[in-house]
């Protein structure tokens, strides 16, 4: 969402109990550039103007990976970007949310959403990662994934 010119965004943090610890749901471009990887990305994307902190994240979960079935279980917290960052000022919502304990451990999903989605067509390769984290994850997603119980 934009009003002035100040973007709200949201990074979803989509956990399950696994076999032996909590997992996160990560993923990667199908097709990404060797020479300039992604890396590795939770769900994250823009708010829509008017849309709850809750709502984006659902959205932008079941648009990024397919996943559905999922329930809010906080916000983390919030960090905010001044008009000398790229992409100009924003705040960005850090959530957490509950995945359903059954399911794929890996699977690939093509992007959906509005015809304003740049994301659209795109795929990725979706899985759960064991807590904490052995890879890091892309863009400074990571800022508040040490708040997310790792049991």
């Amino acid at each position: 969402m934009s009003i002035y010119g100040f973007h709200q965004k949201v990074i979803c943090y989509v956990t399950r109990e696994g076999a032996e610890r909590r997992e996160l749901l990560v993923f990667e471009h199908v097709e990404d550039d060797p020479s300039d990887p992604s890396g590795v990305q939770v769900p994250a994307g823009g708010m829509k103007r008017f849309e709850s902190v809750r709502d984006a994240a659902h959205r932008e979960v079941e648009e990024e990976t397919g996943l559905m079935g999922i329930t809010f279980a906080n916000q983390l917290g919030g960090m905010e970007l001044g008009l000398d960052e790229p992409g100009g000022p924003s705040m960005t919502n850090f959530v957490h949310l509950l995945g359903p304990d059954d399911g794929e451990a890996q699977w690939e999903h093509v992007v959906h959403g509005d015809d304003n989605d740049a994301d659209l067509g795109m795929r990725f390769t979706c899985r759960w990662e064991p807590l904490p984290l052995k890879v890091q994850l892309a863009a400074g997603q990571d800022a508040f994934l040490d708040k997310v119980p790792t049991h």
